[in-house]
């Protein structure tokens, strides 16, 4: 994406109601991801999300600790905030006019947070799968769970609007 589109997104992003946001999400596939990013956003598209938004972009630490606040104090911070930093990662704005908030559905399709316990099918199995060879691996740290979806409305809007001014401040 090119700044002009870029631009053009985010004015389009400004004028968005609070309504719309139960139309919409914040993503991102996490650095271990993106070598399959190919993969991974035909796959979000196959399951009826349309991407509005796809950039890949390199978390700083502060944006990465910013962005995960609300985790500060459990035992997995700083290994989240080292696993943010580690490479790009693609910040994505999804749509889905389904029937449930996109929030859901994208929670939904990515499975429990933990692969271990994520549905057959689910990104969060698919992929953990694919990248390490099972989700048992993430109870050994030697995997992560790969993506990020916004766990509610709020959490869209202040996660999208971070995110999309830190990239807009860095150009």
């Amino acid at each position: 994406m090119n700044r002009i589109e870029f631009r053009t997104f985010l004015e389009e992003f400004k004028s968005f109601s609070v309504e719309a946001f139960e139309h919409i999400t914040y993503a991102m596939i996490k650095p271990d991801a993106v070598c399959l990013k190919d993969d991974i956003l035909e796959d979000i598209e196959a399951r009826g999300f349309k991407i509005l938004f796809q950039l890949e972009y390199q978390f700083t630490d502060g944006l990465a600790r910013n962005f995960y606040s609300e985790h500060k104090e459990k035992p997995f911070f700083e290994r989240l905030i080292r696993q943010m930093t580690d490479g790009p990662v693609v910040v994505l704005i999804l749509q889905n006019e389904g029937s449930i908030p996109c929030f859901k559905a994208w929670r939904e399709a990515l499975g429990n947070t933990n692969p271990a316990n994520a549905a057959e099918g689910t990104l969060r199995n698919v992929y953990t799968n694919k990248l390490f060879g099972g989700p048992e691996m993430y109870a050994q740290e030697k995997a992560t769970n790969c993506f990020h979806g916004a766990d509610c409305v709020a959490a869209v809007i202040r996660e999208s609007n971070l995110v999309l001014y830190d990239i807009a401040m860095s150009e």
